[in-house]
C-alpha cells in the first residue's frame, strides 16, 4: 500500500516539472496528500488512486472536499512546480546525448569530477551491483552475493585485460548518456526523476543541467 504526499515546497536543485515527474503524483499510489495548511492547523486533501485507497478512504473519519479546497490543492503544485530551481528540457534529449557521444564537454566535465560515485549513492534508480564469490578457509561452502556499487568506479567495467572504461571522461558519459538517453531503449521512460540530489550532493558543483544545457548550446 503506497502513500505519496504531493510536493508543496520546491528544493533549489529540483527539476522534477521538467521531467514529468512531479511535483504532483499522477500515478503508482494508492493514496495521494496534499498538505493545506489553514488557520487552526492543518488538513491533508486525499485523492484514492486505486480500490485499496478507496476502502481506506471509506473507514477512516473524513469528508467530502469543498471546492475551493480541492482548487487550494491543485494550486499548491503548481505554485511548486513554479518555483524549481532548475529545467532540463526532455525533448529530443535522448537523440541529442546519442549524437554528441565525443563532444568536449565530456572531457570538460571529467577534469572536475573526483569519481567519488555520490550521485550514483544518491540517485533513486541507480541500480548498478557488482557480484562477489567467497569461501571458507575448507572451500566445504561458498557464498555469492550480490552488493551495491557504482559504474564511477574503475572496478566496475573491468574484465579481463582491464577496464573498459579507463578514464573518468568515459565513466561519467556512460552514467549520464544511460540515465537520460539509453533508459528509454531499456524500460521506455527517462532514468532522471528530477530530484536534484546528484547535483546538491557533488562536492565540486557538477550540474546534471548545466551539462545538458552546454551541449545542447553547442550540438552537432
Amino acid at each position: 500500500f503506497i502513500v505519496a504526499v504531493n510536493c508543496g515546497t520546491a528544493g533549489g536543485t529540483c527539476f522534477c516539472d521538467s521531467m514529468g515527474t512531479g511535483p504532483g503524483v499522477t500515478a503508482g499510489h494508492d493514496l495521494a496528500l496534499t498538505e493545506l495548511p489553514e488557520e487552526d492547523g492543518t488538513i491533508f486533501l486525499a485523492e484514492a488512486g486505486t480500490e485499496a485507497g478507496r476502502d481506506v478512504l471509506t473507514a477512516l473519519p473524513q469528508r467530502t472536499a469543498t471546492a475551493a479546497e480541492t482548487e487550494a490543492a491543485r494550486a499548491v503544485t503548481e505554485r511548486t512546480a513554479a518555483a524549481t530551481g532548475r529545467t532540463m528540457p526532455a525533448d529530443g534529449l535522448r537523440d541529442l546525448l546519442m549524437r554528441n557521444l565525443e563532444h568536449p564537454r565530456w572531457a570538460a566535465v571529467a577534469d572536475r569530477c573526483l569519481s567519488c560515485a555520490n550521485c550514483t549513492m544518491v540517485c533513486p534508480t541507480c541500480f548498478c551491483t557488482s557480484v562477489e564469490d567467497s569461501s571458507d578457509l575448507t572451500g566445504a561452502e561458498s557464498e555469492r552475493t550480490r552488493r551495491w556499487d557504482s559504474c564511477f568506479t574503475m572496478d566496475f567495467s573491468y574484465i579481463h585485460g582491464g577496464s573498459v572504461r579507463a578514464s573518468t571522461r568515459s565513466r561519467y558519459r556512460q552514467w549520464m548518456t544511460h540515465k537520460l538517453a539509453t533508459w528509454h531503449d531499456q524500460f521506455g521512460t527517462s532514468g532522471c526523476v528530477g530530484c536534484g540530489r546528484c547535483i546538491t550532493w557533488c562536492p565540486v558543483g557538477i550540474d546534471l543541467t548545466e551539462e545538458v544545457a552546454a551541449i545542447r548550446e553547442t550540438r552537432k
